[in-house]
């Protein structure tokens, strides 16, 4: 039943450990600002545009009177202008890695693509025994 991911194994090694040890890591991350995140208003402060024309955001907040900022995500039609608030949320213990709240997913594709290339890492393994 396995042979067929004999002659596949070095492709699934390729593709399969990247992608579990990247999904593990959204997961890790994203799943400590969920559990532990706090919601601020940050101002928006500069729009980037990359070389496609899509926008993303600077965003800047304070926390116990240290400012910080962060990126969002690029977008063809931007959420905010510049001067406008928007919500993001960040982790206590890391201020550095906020995101905007509508961002911040449920984390589901991650432990999807995790859990496929997890499966697909074990099955090309027994298809060595």
């Amino acid at each position: 039943m396995f042979e067929v991911l004999r002659d596949y194994a070095p492709g699934v090694m390729i593709l399969g450990i990247p992608l579990l040890l990247g999904s593990a890591l959204f997961v890790w991350r994203d799943g400590n600002l969920r559990r532990r995140g706090v919601v601020v208003q940050a101002d928006c402060i500069n729009h980037r545009r990359n070389s496609e024309g899509n926008t993303s955001l600077q965003l800047r907040f304070v926390v116990e009177g240290a400012v910080y900022t962060c990126e969002t995500q690029s977008y063809r039609f931007p959420p905010a202008a510049v001067g406008e608030k928007l919500d993001v949320m960040y982790d206590p213990r890391d201020p550095r890695g906020a995101m905007m709240t509508a961002e911040v997913g449920s984390g589901r594709v991650s432990w999807v693509i995790g859990s496929v290339a997890a499966v697909s890492l074990v099955a090309t393994a027994v298809a060595h025994l």
